[in-house]
């Protein structure tokens, strides 16, 4: 996938899955969130705390949703994305 797709695309469903993830619409995913958003996407739960903690790069234990779909477009252009090096 390319950025055009992502871009035009995938950002506006991932970032749909993100809002409905986000509970208390604070814009940002606590751990718990975050794994169940991972589920809903079909990712095994047993590597999301390590996405978890590579997108938290504040340690504030909380992901936002630009940081997670920057880090996804990063890892589907080919790009560094913290998430993806701790994923694959």
């Amino acid at each position: 996938m390319g950025a055009d797709k992502f871009d035009n695309i995938c950002q506006y469903a991932l970032g749909a899955l993100f809002d409905m993830a986000d509970a208390d619409q604070d814009g940002a995913l606590n751990r718990s969130q975050f794994t169940i958003l991972r589920q809903a996407l079909g990712n095994r739960a047993d590597n999301a705390d390590a996405a978890f903690d590579a997108l938290d790069s504040d340690s504030d234990e909380l992901v936002g949703r630009a940081q997670y779909l920057a880090s996804i477009r990063a890892f589907v252009t080919g790009d560094d994305s913290p998430m993806g090096a701790a994923l694959y």
